[in-house]
C-alpha cells in the first residue's frame, strides 16, 4: 500500500524532490513589498506610508504639502543621525585646530590666518591651506623681515651713477634701502607697530606679500584643467600669475577672469586660459626645484602647456575672446622657455583671431562687459608685440594701437582693477597701482611701436634716423614727465614701477647708443650724453631693484634687462682709460647681473642658459670671484648639452640697439658659439689667459660701438 505523503529525509543528506508542477509560477504573482529607506519629514510627522520618491513624494504631492528630507537617498534616519554627528565632531575639531593656529602663531602668522577667514573662507579650506603649505609654509620660506639685499663683491652704490643727472639717487626707495645695519632692530619693530601701510611697500621685499581677494580662497581651479585636482597647489599658481607676470604683462581683464573663474562661467574664462596661466605660474613655483626643466613629462608645468596646446587646437576657429588671450601667453611662457623660434606662431594666430573678432576697434553694440574685455585684450596684445617686436628688431605685427580710448590715469583703476596685496603684518591690504601702470605702459608701447616701424625682416636693416630719435626723446619726455603719483621717480618702489622707468630708459640708450660719436652742434644734449646718462640711470634701477626686492623670485623682463646691464659692464671693464676703482665698481655689476641671470635660471630656461654663456666670458678672477661670492655654482657642461638640443631661440641678447652687425647675436648663436669652444678647447688651453677671456668678452661685446 502506497503512503500518500512525501518522505522526510534528514537535513542534508538528500535534496527535496520538487514536482513539476511546483515549477510553474502562479498566473497573477504577488509582488514583494519593497520598504522605504527613510520617509519624508512631513510624512514622519503625519506617520503616514511614504514611498520615498524624490523630489516628492506621492503622498505629499497628493496632499500638496512641502515634501522634505534630512537624508541622502542611500541613507536611513540612524545612518543620517550618525553622519550629521561625524561632521559636528569633524568641524568642532577644525574650529579647535584654528584656535590653536591662531594663539600659537606668531602675530604677522596669526594676523594672516585672520585675514583669510574675515574674507569669507571656510575653517576647513584655511587650515588645508595651511597644511598644505599654501599660506603659513610659503610665509616661511619668505625672508619678509629682510631690510635689503647685500650687493656681492662691492656693498655700496658706485659712485659713478652720482656723475649724470639721477633722480633715482634722491628717491624715498634709496633712502629707506641703503639704512644703515644698526637700524635693523628698530626697522622690525616700526614695522610691527607701524600704521602706516605705504612703508612696508619700502622696507619688505614684494616677494613677501600674498594676494587679497576673497575669489582665490574659495575657487574650484580643478574643475578647470584635468592635470591636477590640488585645488591648494591650484589656487597658488593662480596667485603666483597675479602677483609677478600679470602687473606687467597681462592679457586679459582680472575681475572678469576671476568672476567668471568662481562662478563656472565660460565667456571669459575657460580651460584653455587656465591652464595657459598655470604653465605661466609654474615657473614661479619655488617649492619645485626642476621648474625651469620645461621638457620633462613628469613637471606638471610641461603638462599645463601641454594641455592649453592641445585645447588651443580645438578652439582655434570657434572665435572666442579666451582663446585669443590664451594664445598670447603661451608665446610667452615658449619664450621663456627658449623656442622663441616655434613660438612665434601662437602671437601670430592670437592677433589673426583678435581681429576676426574685432578687438581693435570699438562695437557700440556690445554689452558693456564685452567692451571693456576687448579693450583690455586689444592694448595688451599691442603692448606686447610692441615689445617682443622691438627687442627682436622686426617690424611691428600691428601698425596702429587699437581703436579704444585710454582712460586718465584718475579713472584707470575703475577700468582695469587693482590688484590688493598684503605684507606680513600689515592692517590692511595695498594696491599695486595696476591700472595706472597699465595705461602709463599703453602710452609707453605706442612710442615703442613707432620706432619699431624702422625695423626690416632683413639682418641689414636701417638704424632709427637721428632727427626721429631727438623727435621720439621729446615724446618720451612729455610721457615722463605726467606719470601719475606713484609712478614719480621718487616715489617708485614695486618691481612693476620700476620696470616703466627700466624700459624708458633702455629705449633712450637703443635709439641713441648708435649716434654716441655724431656731433650734434644744433642740439643741447648730445647722444653721448643722453646715452651715459641713461644708462646710469638704468643701473641704478637695476641695482635698487635688487636692494629691495632681490632677483629671486619669478620676473621675465628680467630676462630682456639683465644681460644688456651685464654686456654694457663687460665692455666697460675692457676700456683701457678705465680707472681701477671705477673698474672695481663694474666688475661689482657683472657679479650683481651674473647673480641675477643664475636666480632667474632657476625660474625659466632660457636665463639659465645666457647666465651659462655670461659665465665662461668672464675672465678667470671675475669667474673666481663669482663662486665665493655666489654659492652653489657649479661647471655642468652636460647641462649645456642639453641646452644645445633643447633651446631653439633666436631672441637677442646683450644689445641695446640693431646695428647692421649684430644680426648673429642671438641666443642660438652664443650656443653654437659655446658648443664650438668645447670642440675647440685644445686649442683654446694654448691660448694665453689674457688672449682667450678677449675671445670670449668679444662676443659680448663685438657689437658694443
Amino acid at each position: 500500500m502506497s503512503h500518500p505523503l512525501r518522505q522526510l529525509l534528514p537535513m542534508g543528506r538528500g535534496k527535496r524532490q520538487i514536482p513539476e508542477s511546483e515549477h510553474e509560477l502562479p498566473a497573477n504573482p504577488v509582488p514583494k513589498r519593497t520598504s522605504a529607506k527613510a520617509a519624508c519629514e512631513a510624512c514622519r510627522r503625519r506617520k503616514s506610508k511614504c514611498n520615498a520618491e524624490r523630489p516628492k513624494c506621492s503622498s505629499c504631492i497628493e496632499r500638496l504639502t512641502q515634501c522634505e528630507y534630512k537624508t541622502l537617498p542611500t541613507e536611513t534616519h540612524l545612518t543620517a543621525q550618525k553622519r550629521r554627528l561625524s561632521d559636528l565632531e569633524a568641524k568642532c575639531r577644525a574650529y579647535e585646530n584654528l584656535y590653536s593656529i591662531l594663539r600659537t602663531s606668531p602675530p604677522d602668522e596669526a594676523s594672516l590666518v585672520l585675514r583669510r577667514v574675515r574674507s569669507g573662507v571656510d575653517v576647513e579650506t584655511v587650515l588645508q591651506s595651511i597644511q598644505e603649505g599654501d599660506l603659513l609654509l610659503q610665509l616661511v620660506l619668505r625672508p619678509e623681515w629682510r631690510y635689503r639685499y647685500d650687493f656681492p663683491y662691492l656693498k655700496e652704490m658706485p659712485s659713478f651713477l652720482g656723475l649724470w643727472p639721477n633722480p633715482y639717487l634722491r628717491s624715498t626707495l634709496h633712502d629707506r634701502a641703503l639704512i644703515s645695519p644698526s637700524q635693523h632692530r628698530m626697522l622690525t619693530e616700526q614695522l610691527i607697530t607701524s600704521e602706516d601701510e605705504m612703508n612696508r611697500m619700502y622696507l619688505v621685499p614684494y616677494h613677501a606679500v600674498s594676494m587679497t581677494d576673497f575669489r582665490l580662497g574659495s575657487v574650484d581651479v580643478a574643475k578647470w584643467t584635468t592635470v591636477s585636482s590640488d585645488n591648494a597647489l591650484l589656487r597658488a599658481l593662480v596667485e603666483i600669475y597675479f602677483v609677478f607676470e600679470f602687473p606687467f604683462h597681462p592679457f586679459f581683464h582680472k575681475e572678469l577672469f576671476l568672476d567668471d573663474l568662481l562662478n563656472d562661467r565660460h565667456r571669459f574664462c575657460s580651460p584653455l586660459l587656465v591652464n595657459a596661466v598655470l604653465a605661466a605660474a609654474w615657473h614661479g613655483y619655488s617649492g619645485i626645484k626642476t621648474r625651469a626643466d620645461y621638457w620633462h613629462p613628469e613637471n606638471q608645468g610641461y603638462r599645463f602647456l601641454s594641455e592649453a596646446k592641445r585645447l588651443l587646437d580645438l578652439e582655434q576657429g570657434l572665435g572666442k575672446i579666451t582663446t585669443v588671450q590664451a594664445a598670447a601667453i603661451i608665446n610667452l611662457t615658449c619664450n621663456i622657455n627658449g623656442v622663441d623660434e616655434l613660438s612665434w606662431s601662437y602671437l601670430y594666430k592670437s592677433i589673426e583671431m583678435a581681429q576676426r573678432l574685432q578687438l581693435f576697434t570699438v562695437s557700440p553694440e556690445s554689452s558693456r562687459e564685452w567692451q571693456v574685455a576687448a579693450n583690455t585684450t586689444a592694448w595688451c596684445l599691442f603692448n606686447w608685440q610692441a615689445f617682443a617686436c622691438f627687442h627682436n628688431f622686426r617690424s611691428p605685427l600691428l601698425s596702429e594701437p587699437p581703436n579704444h580710448p585710454l582712460p586718465t590715469y584718475g579713472e584707470a583703476e575703475a577700468c582695469y582693477g587693482e590688484i590688493w596685496v598684503s605684507y606680513p603684518a600689515s592692517k590692511a591690504p595695498i594696491g599695486i597701482c595696476n591700472g595706472e601702470v597699465f595705461v602709463a605702459v599703453c602710452i609707453f608701447r605706442v612710442i615703442l611701436n613707432d620706432m619699431a616701424k624702422s625695423f626690416k625682416h632683413s639682418s641689414d636693416a636701417d638704424r632709427v634716423p637721428l632727427d626721429d630719435a631727438y623727435s621720439a626723446r621729446g615724446r618720451l619726455r612729455v610721457w615722463y614727465a605726467n606719470l601719475p603719483e606713484p609712478l614719480r621717480p621718487d616715489r617708485i618702489v614695486l618691481p612693476n614701477h620700476l620696470k616703466v622707468h627700466m624700459h624708458y630708459h633702455v629705449l633712450l640708450i637703443s635709439l641713441f647708443e648708435q649716434f654716441q660719436h655724431v656731433e650734434v652742434p644744433d642740439r643741447t644734449d648730445s647722444p653721448a650724453s643722453i646715452v651715459a646718462e641713461a644708462k646710469a640711470c638704468f643701473e641704478t634701477l637695476i641695482r635698487l631693484y635688487y636692494l629691495r626686492h632681490g632677483f629671486e623670485s619669478y620676473d621675465v623682463t628680467l630676462l630682456q634687462f639683465l644681460p644688456m646691464l651685464a654686456s654694457s659692464s663687460l665692455h666697460g671693464v675692457t676700456e683701457a682709460n678705465v680707472s681701477s676703482d671705477v673698474k672695481e665698481a663694474i666688475r661689482s655689476t657683472i657679479l650683481l647681473c651674473a647673480k641675477g641671470l643664475r636666480e632667474q635660471g632657476k625660474n625659466y630656461y632660457i636665463c639659465e642658459a645666457i647666465f651659462r654663456l655670461f659665465r665662461n666670458s668672464l675672465s678667470q678672477q671675475d669667474a673666481q670671484l663669482l663662486m665665493r661670492e655666489v654659492s652653489g655654482i657649479e661647471q655642468e657642461d652636460s647641462r649645456m648639452v642639453t641646452m644645445i638640443s633643447e633651446i631653439r631661440s633666436q631672441w637677442p641678447i646683450g644689445v641695446f640697439s640693431k646695428t647692421k652687425k649684430n644680426a648673429d647675436n642671438t641666443v642660438g648663436h652664443f650656443l653654437n658659439w659655446w658648443e664650438r669652444m668645447m670642440q675647440d678647447k685644445p686649442r683654446q688651453a694654448s691660448k694665453t689667459p689674457d688672449v682667450a677671456q678677449q675671445d670670449v668678452v668679444e662676443q659680448w661685446t663685438r657689437y658694443e660701438r
